[in-house]
């Protein structure tokens, strides 16, 4: 690569990073923005490529299961009953991009710090616009998301990095700003009053605990205890309702999941596209539901497997779980390979935050919630450039 290339080069890999941090404060905030930044850093680094830029990045399973699910998509789109629609719903797989950028963008420990600080930073700023929206009496709290789930969706990820960093690879200085602003984010993640985000945090701490510390693990349990004696009635009525399945959205998700392998059996290789589920709603699970769940129509199943199983029949579920199973190798295989502690510290947040994003999965279709696949994305790039950075020291 000549020189004139090679500078040029490195200004798109610099606008690249801009971008990348655009995208990463605007996360919490704002998706037009915050993919309005990431199709920027794709040109970017498209561009750079093709002056000559080559990343030192090994290929592995986790390609093939991105081609794979690309592929079973694809394919159930072109033989659902909605062909534009379904193929439509293929575009968000183009945020997969994310993953690489980051892995490949994220040159230094340092530039990984400040994409670590944007993603708290944000998170802390939105969980305080959510308080204030608490003190004027909203009970569900969104702060700039459009419902609470998504709100949630995004905090529980953002919590669960950010456990990990401050606990595990902050300095004390850093530990000293970052516990206020973790502090915030819980506490709004409690406001929003989701009860899967609850269980999912609980998870991605204690996965934490059982993989660093039996202690950690201790004192969740003991804090949680607290936490639930001490808390509000309002508070104490919502985590109580977890064991209720007579509740209406309890009720509702048990037939979902009942429904489901009836759509499947129907549908069984490909599914019914990647369309709006609504129409099988209505001929399917409409039918079976009482005179009280009838007020709601839901163009979704409320968890992952039924929804992926439903859309892309046992082909596309089969390349989801071979997903979900690399995702969750790669990113042991950062933690494994992470020499310094900040590094181990981003790979272990990596992975509490994909634990979280799958406990939620099972409550809600949170792999079709852009704002939050994005920020999963966005984990597992920095988990892939955490080994990468390792492998090059």
């Amino acid at each position: 690569m000549n020189a004139s290339r090679e500078k040029a080069a490195a200004l798109a890999l610099r606008t690249a990073n801009v971008c990348l941090a655009a995208f990463v404060f605007s996360s919490t905030v704002s998706i037009t923005f915050e993919q309005a930044s990431i199709v920027l850093a794709f040109l970017a680094w498209t561009l750079a490529l093709l002056l000559g830029y080559r990343p030192h990045y090994k290929k592995g399973m986790l390609e093939l299961a991105f081609l794979l699910l690309l592929g079973s998509q694809l394919i159930s789109s072109l033989f659902s009953s909605h062909i534009l629609e379904s193929l439509l719903g293929v575009r968000d797989l183009f945020f997969v991009c994310i993953v690489y950028l980051f892995a490949t963008v994220t040159s230094t420990e340092r530039r990984m710090r400040e994409f670590v600080y944007l993603f708290i930073f944000s998170a802390s700023l939105m969980s305080l616009y959510g308080l204030i929206q608490s003190a004027m009496g909203v009970y569900r709290i969104t702060a700039a998301q459009s419902t609470p789930l998504t709100f949630s969706g995004i905090l529980t990820i953002a919590f669960s990095m950010g456990f990990s960093f401050v606990l595990f690879g902050a300095s004390r200085k850093e530990r000293i700003i970052f516990c206020p602003l973790l502090a915030l984010i819980f506490v709004a993640l409690t406001l929003s009053y989701t009860r899967s985000s609850w269980i999912a945090v609980f998870c991605a701490i204690l996965f934490i605990g059982i993989l660093r510390s039996k202690w950690l693990v201790v004192g969740l349990l003991l804090f949680t205890a607290i936490a639930f004696l001490l808390a509000p009635h309002p508070l104490k009525s919502r985590a109580m309702s977890i064991f209720d399945p007579r509740r209406p959205s309890a009720h509702m998700r048990i037939i979902l999941l009942k429904t489901s392998p009836q759509v499947v059996k129907d549908h069984p290789i490909i599914g019914v596209g990647m369309m709006d589920l609504l129409p099988i709603y209505d001929k399917y699970v409409y039918p079976r539901l009482p005179e009280n769940l009838k007020k709601e129509r839901h163009g979704h199943f409320h968890n992952n497997f039924a929804q992926v199983a439903v859309q892309t029949g046992i082909l596309g579920l089969t390349i989801y779980l071979f997903l979900m199973f690399n995702v969750v190798r790669s990113e042991w295989g950062g933690y494994r390979a992470a020499g310094d502690r900040f590094m181990k510290s981003i790979s272990l947040g990596s992975l509490a935050a994909f634990i979280g994003f799958f406990i939620f999965g099972m409550f809600e279709y949170n792999f079709g919630d852009s704002e939050v696949i994005m920020l999963l994305w966005f984990t597992l790039g920095l988990s892939l450039a955490c080994r990468r950075l390792s492998d090059c020291a």
